[in-house]
């Protein structure tokens, strides 16, 4: 079994498809805890006729200190999710494939509950089911592991009986390949340096949510993602 890593991420890029394609299962770490400051846990970027625009998703903080993934909230979600949907709407209404992508990603975020990863989980199935990713997401919190850097991953992945693991290229600075080597696990990489593909608005910009994809190429999308995916093995 080949297994891969991600925290739960709110519209991901390319970059998770192409790991969660080239693996048998994707755990979500869903225990961990959100980073101060920057993180692409709860933004993404899409795209407008002025370039980038950052979507972001408000969060429950105050009074709440230090927050595991899991456990976060949104923060006026009808506010939110009204603002959300109209932004879709602005810059890809005239998509090929609005109608019938943006139906799904409005029933995804239209739930009344608050949870940040739910919510976000919806939209990954959206976006797993019109790329055509038949893989399976797993949640660190139901299988039962916890802990910190290298060691939880080496865990889960012996929990799993995970024979490989799939890891990001230039992970080394923060994962100790050798680890996995002790346990018998084989390490390879993935980087995921994404194809020109059409785009509205002026000139291509790489790298955004990989909803900007699925507007832009429908189901084609997939297409794309295995273009911009190599593969590297480690001795």
């Amino acid at each position: 079994m080949n297994v891969t890593f991600n925290q739960p991420a709110f519209i991901p890029w390319g970059g998770f498809f192409a790991r969660l394609l080239n693996s048998d299962r994707m755990v979500l770490l869903d225990e961990t805890i959100l980073a101060r400051g920057f993180t692409y846990v709860n933004r993404n970027r899409i795209k407008g006729p002025r370039g980038e625009v950052w979507l972001t998703v408000p969060l429950k903080k105050k009074g709440r200190g230090a927050q595991k993934i899991r456990d976060l909230e949104i923060y006026e979600k009808d506010r939110w999710r009204r603002k959300f949907l109209l932004t879709f709407r602005h810059y890809y209404g005239k998509s090929l494939y609005f109608d019938h992508v943006f139906e799904k990603i409005r029933a995804a975020a239209d739930s009344p509950d608050e949870s940040f990863l739910k919510m976000s989980l919806a939209l990954i199935e959206v976006l797993k089911n019109e790329l055509n990713i038949s893989r399976e997401t797993v949640l660190q919190s139901d299988i039962g592991i916890t802990g910190k850097g290298t060691t939880l991953l080496v865990s889960i992945a012996k929990e799993l009986g995970a024979e490989e693991v799939l890891l990001p290229y230039f992970s080394d600075k923060a994962v100790d390949y050798g680890a996995f080597k002790k346990e018998n696990i084989h390490v390879r990489l993935l980087r995921y340096d994404p194809p020109q593909y059409p785009q509205f608005w002026g000139d291509f910009i790489k790298n955004l949510s990989a909803l900007d994809l699925l507007f832009c190429c429908g189901q084609r999308g997939r297409a794309v993602i295995e273009k911009g995916t190599h593969l590297y093995e480690i001795p």
